[in-house]
C-alpha cells in the first residue's frame, strides 16, 4: 500500500543475523530493566534511574522508567509526579508500538510461543493501562475522555493475548517450557561457554527460540551475552541481582519480629518463583498479561452498577474472581509483574480499606446449628424457624465443618425420598413429589454453598487455593519472600504492618513501623505515617496518635485539613476517657495521661477550630477531598450547637468524632476485644438519656449523663450505628442487630418498620450514615442466618445501593463496599 502511494515505510528491514542479534539484545536490555525495577521496589531509586539512562533510546527502559515514575505517583498523588508519569508512559507507548511494528514486518520472533512482537504489545498495553489510570485520577473532562479510549486499547490487547494464554494452558501444552519442546525448539537451557565442543553440540538457547547457524554458535560476543542474560536472570529470581542476600538465606517464616514463630502464618514452607530456564521475554508476556489483565478486571468489578454497565456496553467487562486469578499467578512471578501484583493482593486483602468485608464470610449451617446454649448471645445465632416443608432437606445438609464431600453426601439427598408419606392418594402423591422435588433441588443449592464453604476454610487453613475472601498462607509466604528480596524498602515493611493488623496484631504493628528507618521514597513513609497513626486510634493511644496527626502535616500534603481534624477529634477523645476514668490497661508511655484533662481539651478546641480553616488548601486531583467537605459539614454542626448552648467547642460535639471517622479506615474490624469494649463505652458518652447501661454512659458520683448537651436523634442515630458494630464484633450479634433496628433503621422507613419492602425516608442531614446503617443491616442478616438469609440480605444491600446514588459524601467507600458485597452473595445464590 505504501508502495503503491509513493511511500516507504519507516521501519527497516533487518537481515536474519541481525534479526538474532536484535533478539539477544533486547532481551539483555529487558533483564536490566528488570533489574533496575527492582532497585526502586528496593527503596533505591538513584541506582534504578542510573541504569536507565538509555530510556529515551530503548522502548524496554522507556517503559521501565515510566513504571517507576507510576509507582512514585501513585504513592503520592503529587499532581507535577502524576503528569511527569504520564509523558514518559506516553513515550514508551510510541516506542514500543514502533518496535512492535518492527518486529511484525521481519518476523522476529522473540518468544517460543508467541507470534512476533509480542512482548511489544504487553509493553504497549501496560504502557496504556497505567497512563488511562494516571488520567482517570486527573479528574479532568478531556483527560478522561483520553484515559478511557487508552483502557479500550490495552484492554482488547490484553483480552485478545489472554484468551491465547488460556488455549494455551487448557491444551496440551501447560507451561512455556513444553512449548518450547513441543514446537521443536530444543533445550530451554542456555549453555556454558565451557569449550567449542559444547557450543557445536548445542544448537537452540532458551532466550532465542530459532535455531542458531553455524556461523552464529562461533559468534563469541552473542553467545556471551545469552549467558550473561541467563546469570542475570538465575540472580533475579535467587534474590542476588541487586547486592542483597540470596532470598534463600535470610527469608523468614512467620510474620513480625519475635523470635517466636507464630504458627498461624503458615508460612513454613517455600514457594517456587519464577524459573531460569524459561527466557526473559516470555516471562514477561506471561507475568505482564497476567498482572494487566488481572487488575483491570478486578478494577472492572469494583465500579458502581451505572458506570460498569455503561463500559459493559463498549466492551469491557470485568470478573473479580478471574482476575485475581491472574493477578495470583504474577504475585508468583520474579519481576516487577510480580512485586505489583503483591502490592495489588495486599491492598486487596490486608489494606486499609477492606473491599469485601470479612464479616461476609459464610457459616457452615452446622456452625449455625450449635450455636445456643454457650452462655451469651455470641452463639445466639439459630436461623429461622424451619417450615414443615423444609424440615427434610434441612436435616440431609446437617454436615460438620471438616466433613469432606464424598458419595456419601450425595447418598444423603436421595435418602430424602424416604421420609415421605407412602400412604397418599394419586393428586397428593403428585404433589408430595413436587414437593420433593423441590426441597432437594434446595438442598442441592445449600450443598454447592455448603462445598464453597469448605474451600474458604481450606483456605484459611492453608490447605488450599485463595479465594476471594481468604488468601490463606500463600499472601504471608509471597510477602516474607518480598521482605527478604527487598530488605532495605520501607514498602514491605509497610505492608507487613498491615498484615499484622489485619490479623488483630495491631502493637506488633506499630512497634514494626517504629523500627523503619527513612526512606528514599518519602511518599512510603508518608503513607507509613498515617497507617501508624490510625492504629494508635484503633489502640486508643490518642495523645500519641494526636501528636503524630499534627506531624504527619511536615511529612505530607495531601490534606492538612484532614490531619488537624484527626488531631483535635483525638485530643477530644483523650480528653473524655480523662472525664470518665476510662483508660486502656496496661502503662504503656503512648497511654493517655489522666492527669493532662484540660490539656488536651485546649488542644482539641484548637485543632477542631484550625481544621476548617485548611479546607480547601490543597486540592486532591483539581477538587475538594470528600473528607475535607465531611469536615466542613461536621464543624457547622457543632457551631450551631455552640450558638444554641453558649457551651464551649468541645463540649457542644455529639458523637465521637474519632470513633466515627475510624469506621471509614476499617476501625472496627481490627480493633482487638479490650479497645472495643472501651469503645463501646466511651460512645455512650454523648447519650443524654439513660435507656441501656451497657450503652448510654452516667457519671456515678452524679448518676447524670457527662454530656451538657441534648443528644439530637441524628446524632443518636450516629452513635447506635457504631455501638452495633462493636456488639457485633464482640459476638454479641442479636443485640446489635436489635440496637441498629430500634436506634437508627426505623428512622429510615415511613412506616417505621424495619423491612426492606418499607419505603425509605430522603434524610440528607449525615448522608454517609443512611447507605451505611443499610449496609450494616445486611450484615447483621447474614451473621445471624448465614445462606438462608441471602435474600434478605440481599434485598438490604440493594436498599443501600440506591439510597444516595452518588450524591453523599464518601460515597465511594461505601459504595464500593456494598457492590462487593453484592457480588459476593451473588457468587453464592446458585438458586
Amino acid at each position: 500500500m505504501l508502495r503503491a502511494l509513493g511511500l516507504r515505510s519507516s521501519l527497516p528491514s533487518l537481515t536474519s543475523d541481525e534479526s538474532t542479534d536484535r533478539i539477544v539484545s533486547q532481551a539483555l536490555k529487558l533483564e536490566k530493566a528488570l533489574k533496575a525495577m527492582d532497585y526502586v521496589l528496593d527503596d533505591r531509586p538513584t541506582e534504578a534511574f542510573e541504569l536507565l539512562k538509555d530510556h529515551e533510546e530503548v522502548a524496554i527502559s522507556e517503559l521501565a522508567y515510566g513504571v517507576c515514575e507510576f509507582l512514585d505517583a501513585t504513592l503520592g498523588f503529587e499532581d507535577q509526579t502524576m503528569r511527569h508519569a504520564s509523558e514518559i508512559l506516553s513515550k514508551a507507548e510510541t516506542k514500543a508500538w514502533r518496535e512492535k511494528g518492527i518486529s511484525e514486518k521481519n518476523k522476529i520472533s522473540a518468544s517460543s510461543v508467541y507470534p512476533p512482537g509480542t512482548e511489544y504489545a504487553v509493553a504497549y498495553a501496560e504502557a496504556n493501562l497505567l497512563n488511562a489510570l494516571l488520567m482517570l485520577m486527573s479528574e479532568n473532562f478531556v483527560e478522561a475522555a483520553r484515559a478511557l479510549l487508552k483502557l479500550r486499547r490495552a484492554y482488547h490487547t490484553l483480552d485478545t493475548l489472554s484468551k491465547s494464554m488460556e488455549r494455551m494452558n487448557n491444551g496440551e501444552v501447560t507451561t512455556v517450557a513444553e512449548a518450547m519442546k513441543n514446537l521443536g525448539l530444543g533445550s530451554v537451557s542456555t549453555p556454558s561457554l565451557l569449550s567449542t565442543d559444547s557450543l557445536n553440540s548445542i544448537t537452540h538457547f532458551a532466550d532465542v527460540p530459532v535455531p542458531f547457524k553455524e556461523q552464529q554458535l562461533k559468534d563469541k560476543e552473542v553467545i556471551s551475552k545469552l549467558e550473561r542474560i541467563y546469570r542475570m536472570r538465575k540472580a533475579r529470581i535467587g534474590g542476588s541481582h541487586i547486592g542483597n542476600p540470596p532470598v534463600s538465606e535470610v527469608v523468614r517464616t512467620h510474620l513480625g519480629l519475635s523470635d517466636d514463630p507464630d504458627t498461624t502464618d503458615g508460612a513454613s514452607d517455600t514457594v517456587q518463583y519464577g524459573n531460569p530456564e524459561v527466557s526473559s521475554v516470555d516471562e514477561y508476556i506471561h507475568s505482564g498479561v497476567n498482572l494487566c489483565f488481572g487488575i483491570l478486571q478486578v478494577v472492572l468489578s469494583l465500579l458502581p452498577p451505572g458506570l460498569g454497565r455503561v463500559l459493559s456496553i463498549v466492551g469491557f467487562k470485568g470478573s473479580r474472581e478471574a482476575g485475581l486469578r491472574m493477578v495470583w499467578k504474577a504475585a508468583q512471578e520474579r519481576n516487577i509483574h510480580g512485586g505489583i501484583g503483591l502490592l495489588a493482593l495486599l491492598v486487596f486483602y490486608d489494606g486499609p480499606f477492606q473491599f469485601t468485608d470479612v464479616d461476609f464470610d459464610v457459616p457452615s449451617i452446622s456452625e449455625m446449628k450449635n450455636i445456643g446454649g454457650q452462655g451469651s448471645d455470641r452463639m445466639d445465632m439459630s436461623p429461622p424457624a424451619i417450615t414443615v416443608e423444609e424440615e427434610d432437606y434441612e436435616d440431609c445438609m446437617d454436615l460438620e465443618d471438616d466433613r469432606t464431600f464424598d458419595e456419601e453426601d450425595d447418598n444423603a439427598y436421595e435418602d430424602c425420598d424416604d421420609n415421605a408419606d407412602s400412604d397418599l392418594t394419586s393428586d397428593e402423591e403428585s404433589f408430595v413429589s413436587a414437593e420433593i422435588a423441590l426441597q432437594t433441588t434446595k438442598s442441592s443449592y445449600k450443598y454447592l454453598a455448603q462445598e464453597k464453604m469448605d474451600l474458604e476454610r481450606k483456605a484459611t487453613r492453608g490447605d488450599g487455593d485463595p479465594t476471594i475472601l481468604h488468601p490463606g498462607s500463600k499472601l504471608v509466604k509471597t510477602l516474607l519472600h518480598a521482605r527478604a528480596l527487598f530488605p532495605n524498602s520501607n514498602l514491605w515493611l509497610l505492608q507487613e504492618s498491615r498484615m499484622l493488623a489485619g490479623r488483630g496484631r495491631l502493637d506488633e504493628a506499630v512497634t514494626l513501623m517504629d523500627s523503619a528507618k527513612p526512606s528514599q521514597m518519602k511518599q512510603v513513609d508518608a503513607l507509613m505515617f498515617f497507617d501508624r497513626c490510625m492504629l494508635l486510634v484503633f489502640l486508643h493511644r490518642f495523645e500519641r496518635a494526636g501528636r503524630e496527626f499534627i506531624a504527619l502535616i511536615k511529612v505530607n500534603s495531601y490534606s492538612h485539613a484532614l490531619y488537624t481534624y484527626f488531631a483535635g477529634a483525638c485530643y477530644l477523645e483523650a480528653y473524655r476517657m480523662c472525664e470518665t476514668g476510662l483508660f486502656v490497661k496496661g502503662n504503656s508511655s503512648d497511654s493517655v495521661d489522666p492527669y493532662k484533662k484540660e490539656e488536651y481539651k485546649k488542644l482539641a478546641e484548637k485543632y477542631l477550630l484550625e481544621a476548617p480553616k485548611l479546607i480547601g488548601k490543597k486540592k486532591f486531583l483539581a477538587r475538594i477531598p470528600p473528607f475535607e467537605m465531611f469536615i466542613n459539614r461536621k464543624y457547622k454542626e457543632i457551631l450551631q450547637v455552640k450558638r444554641e448552648t453558649g457551651l464551649s467547642l468541645v463540649e457542644c460535639v455529639g458523637t465521637s468524632l474519632i470513633h466515627e471517622i475510624a469506621y471509614f479506615w476499617n476501625g472496627y474490624n481490627r480493633m482487638p476485644e479490650e479497645c472495643l469494649r472501651l469503645s463501646m463505652k466511651l460512645l455512650g458518652y454523648s447519650a443524654s438519656k439513660t435507656v441501656d447501661p451497657e450503652l448510654d454512659l452516667v457519671n456515678p458520683e452524679t448518676e447524670r449523663p457527662y454530656t451538657m448537651i441534648t443528644e439530637s436523634r441524628e446524632q443518636s442515630m450516629i452513635r447506635h450505628t457504631l455501638q452495633a458494630l462493636c456488639l457485633r464484633r464482640l459476638g454479641q450479634v442479636k443485640k446489635g442487630m436489635t440496637v441498629l433496628d430500634e436506634g437508627v433503621l426505623r428512622y429510615l422507613t415511613e412506616s417505621g418498620r424495619v423491612n426492606p419492602r418499607n419505603k425509605m425516608f430522603k434524610l440528607t442531614e449525615n448522608p454517609w450514615l443512611y447507605p451505611t446503617a443499610l449496609y450494616e443491616k445486611a450484615l447483621f442478616c447474614w451473621k445471624l442466618k448465614g445462606v438462608d438469609g441471602l435474600q434478605e440480605s440481599m434485598q438490604w444491600l440493594k436498599k443501600s445501593q440506591i439510597y444516595g446514588g452518588d450524591d453523599y459524601e464518601l460515597s465511594t467507600r461505601i459504595s464500593l463496599k456494598t457492590k462487593a458485597a453484592i457480588d459476593r452473595l451473588e457468587d453464592l445464590d446458585f438458586a
